[in-house]
C-alpha cells in the first residue's frame, strides 16, 4: 500500500477557501478518519486526495510521487461512496467485475479477485443477485467488494455507513473493523458520527472549517484535547464545560470556582494565568460520581438538580441543573432510582478534569494517560 501526503494543501472555489493549509501525513496501512461537523471540509479534502477535486494550492503526494495533476485513474485509489452507485441491471458479480472488464482484465483474473472480495466480504451467496434483491448492508458491501478488486494503493470511504438504520451501522462499522486488518490497507475514512471515528480509527484528523484542529489516536484526543471543540467533539455524551473562574494559582495546578461555592484545585500548566482569570472547567459525564468524597465521589461536590433522566438498560444520564443555572450530564449506573426534580450531589475527582483559559486552549495536565497512545479496543460500541 502507500503514504498519502498534504504540504500546505487548499481549496478555494472562486474567491471563497475552503480549505485553509492542511498538512498532513497518512502512513502506509493507517486507517485514518477525518472527522467533524457539516460543512467542516471532510470530504471536500476527501476529494482532493481522489482527484475529485483539483487542489488551488499546496503538495499532495501517494506513494511518494506527486499527484496534483493526475487524474483519479492514475492515482492508485478506489472510492466507496456514500450512495452505493450500484448498476441496477448488473447482479452483484458484474458489479464488482465491471472495473475490471473496462481495464481489460483477463476473464480467469476478474474471476478469482471478485471471488476473493466476496469470500472477504461474505457474500459470497449474493453474487448472482440484483441490488434490488440486496438489503441496504449487502448493497454497502457490494460497493466496497467492488473497490476491493482494483487492489488500490488507498481505500478512501466518503461516509459509507450514513444511509443504513442505527443497528446495521454498528454491525457494518464491525465489518469495516474486520476489513482492515484483513486488507492490511491504506483507508481514509470521512464520518461525521466520532463513534464511528473512535472505533475504526488508528489516527484521527479532527477538522474545523476547513482547518485541522488535532490529530491524533483516538485515546490522545479523548485524554488530551488541544481546546474545547475538540474535547465537545471527541466523547458521547460530550464533555460537560463548566464556565468558572480561576481562585488560586500554582505552577502546577490551579483552584477553580464550583457552582454553589466550593473549589477544586486541578492540576493544569497553569502559568500565565492570572487569579480571577475567566476558565472553562472540562469533565466527561463518565468521570463523574454520585456521592460526597467521603465516600469516594471525587475531590469536591457540587450539588444540582436533576431535570431529565435518560435510562439506556445498561447506564443511565442524568441531565442536572447546578446552582448557578448552567446543566451537565452525569452517567450512573442502570439500576439508579434517581428521578427528575430530585436533588443530587456530584462528586467531582480533580485528575479526570481539563481546564481551558478563556481562548478555549487546553492547559494541559502534567502526565499523560497511559492509554492516550494506544489504538481505541476494535469491539467497542456506541
Amino acid at each position: 500500500m502507500a503514504d498519502v501526503t498534504l504540504r500546505d494543501v487548499r481549496k478555494s472555489f472562486g474567491g471563497l477557501e475552503i480549505i485553509h493549509g492542511v498538512d498532513l501525513d497518512i502512513k502506509d496501512n493507517e486507517f485514518t478518519v477525518f472527522v467533524g461537523p457539516s460543512g467542516c471540509g471532510k470530504s471536500t479534502l476527501l476529494r482532493l486526495i481522489a482527484g475529485l477535486e483539483d487542489i488551488t494550492s499546496g503538495e499532495m503526494t501517494i506513494d511518494g510521487v506527486r499527484v496534483n495533476d493526475l487524474p483519479p485513474k492514475e492515482r492508485g485509489i478506489s472510492m466507496v461512496f456514500q450512495s452505493y452507485a450500484l448498476y441496477p441491471h448488473m447482479t452483484v458479480y458484474d458489479n464488482m467485475a465491471f472495473g475490471l472488464k473496462l481495464a481489460n482484465s483477463g476473464k480467469d483474473a476478474i474471476d478469482a479477485k471478485v471471488r476473493e472480495a466476496a469470500r472477504i466480504l461474505q457474500i459470497e451467496n449474493l453474487l448472482t443477485r440484483k441490488p434490488r434483491e440486496l438489503s441496504g448492508g449487502q448493497r454497502q458491501r457490494v460497493a466496497i467488494g467492488r473497490a476491493i478488486v482494483r487492489e488500490p494503493k488507498v481505500f478512501l470511504f466518503d461516509e459509507p455507513l450514513s444511509n443504513l438504520d442505527a443497528a446495521l451501522r454498528v454491525q457494518m462499522r464491525i465489518e469495516l473493523a474486520k476489513l482492515k486488518e484483513d486488507l492490511n490497507a491504506t483507508m481514509v475514512y470521512v464520518t461525521h458520527d466520532q463513534v464511528e471515528a473512535m472505533t475504526l480509527a488508528n489516527k484521527i484528523v479532527v477538522l474545523r472549517a476547513g482547518h485541522v484542529e488535532q490529530v491524533g489516536s483516538p485515546l490522545e484526543l479523548y485524554h488530551h484535547p488541544r481546546n474545547l471543540f475538540v474535547a465537545g467533539f471527541i466523547g458521547s455524551p460530550k464533555m460537560n464545560f463548566i464556565e468558572t473562574a480561576a481562585t488560586g494559582i500554582d505552577r502546577d495546578s490551579a483552584t477553580v470556582q464550583l457552582p454553589g461555592g466550593g473549589t477544586l484545585t486541578v492540576p493544569a500548566r497553569s502559568a500565565g494565568l492570572a487569579p480571577g482569570a475567566p476558565v472553562t472547567l472540562g469533565v466527561r459525564p463518565e468521570h463523574l460520581v454520585a456521592g460526597d468524597p467521603g465516600s469516594g465521589g471525587g475531590d469536591a461536590v457540587m450539588d444540582g438538580k436533576v431535570f431529565v433522566v435518560e435510562r439506556l438498560g445498561g447506564e443511565t444520564y442524568c441531565h442536572v441543573r447546578t446552582a448557578d443555572g448552567q446543566s451537565i450530564v452525569l452517567r450512573t449506573g442502570g439500576e439508579d432510582t434517581v428521578r427528575p426534580g430530585e436533588q443530587i450531589r456530584i462528586g467531582i475527582p480533580a485528575g479526570a478534569c481539563h481546564l481551558f483559559d478563556r481562548d478555549g486552549i487546553a492547559l494541559d495536565r502534567l502526565e499523560r494517560h497511559p492509554m492516550a497512545d494506544q489504538e481505541m479496543p476494535r469491539h467497542a460500541h456506541a
